[in-house]
């Protein structure tokens, strides 16, 4: 095993998760400090009815754990579309103390029309984030959080991974100018589209140009986000790629154990270990 202090992948679970701040994948808060909330930004005028009964439905959906199928596609903007990225697989959440835990699993990859195999795993077990890629063989493993840490990893705008449901609607506008969104010949079925533009000084604004949320309505899945389009762009401010991510068969609340949460390296893997500094001692 090597000690790895270079700068780790973390940055492509936390796009895969991230639809509200999904530009703390690529420049995160230190690891182990919570990174404190800016000041309230207030709404540059009066909040649509239909976004705060949106926003609103978001932040009370109760999720304790979740398991479904997910696909995270990219395409850089010079890009044809038959030269999109995509991969499929699974995604499990589960909320545990002190914090939630999450899986995912690629099994395949899809990218200049064909189809590849894939064994790719992204976990965070409340303290380690670990990566596995079965296609360079490699096992990397990052300290992210200290056991006694009290803040959330979760949280917009506080934590490294920003899942994309049970945020809170005041930490939402805080970050974004929040409408609603056109719809689309694409959208998912009984989904509502919300149209979040990243507010100047929020952490998104010098990563992203747009992200657009699509809310389930109704039924069982009313409240999740299943699926999300954001526009990357570069350090100049021009677009350079556009992220689609889609979560279907969505199981909420049904349980499953938390053995799953485990992850070692296979024979004949490269194992890099990346650790938080030590804690500085009170003064």
């Amino acid at each position: 095993m090597r000690l790895r202090l270079t700068p780790s992948k973390a940055a492509g679970i936390i796009t895969i998760l991230g639809t509200f701040v999904l530009c703390q994948a690529q420049n995160p808060a230190a690891p182990g400090r919570s990174k404190p909330l800016p000041p309230p930004v207030a709404p540059t005028g009066p909040l649509d009815p239909r976004v705060d009964q949106i926003l609103t439905r978001l932040e009370n959906r109760q999720i304790d754990d979740l398991h479904a199928k997910v696909s995270w596609k990219l395409r850089y903007v010079l890009d044809l579309e038959e030269d999109a990225i995509t991969k499929n697989g699974e995604i499990w959440y589960q909320q545990q103390k002190p914090v939630a835990k999450f899986l995912i699993s690629f099994n395949n990859r899809v990218s200049g029309g064909r189809l590849h195999k894939l064994d790719e795993r992204h976990m965070f077990d409340g303290r380690w984030y670990i990566e596995e890629n079965s296609e360079t063989k490699t096992f990397d493993k990052r300290e992210v959080r200290r056991a006694d840490d009290p803040g959330d990893p979760y949280r917009l705008g506080e934590g490294p991974f920003p899942v994309p449901f049970g945020q809170k609607k005041a930490d939402i506008l805080r970050q974004f100018e929040v409408t609603l969104g056109q719809p689309g010949a694409n959208d998912p079925p009984n989904t509502d589209r919300l149209h979040l533009v990243p507010r100047p000084g929020s952490d998104s604004y010098a990563k992203y140009a747009v992200v657009d949320v699509w809310v389930a309505r109704e039924g069982p899945e009313s409240g999740l986000p299943v699926k999300v389009e954001a526009t990357k762009k570069r350090g100049t401010g021009e677009v350079d790629s556009f992220i689609t991510i889609e979560f279907k068969q969505a199981e909420l609340n049904r349980g499953f154990s938390g053995s799953i949460f485990k992850l070692e390296p296979k024979p004949g893997y490269e194992v890099y270990e990346e650790r938080l500094e030590p804690a500085a001692p009170p003064k």
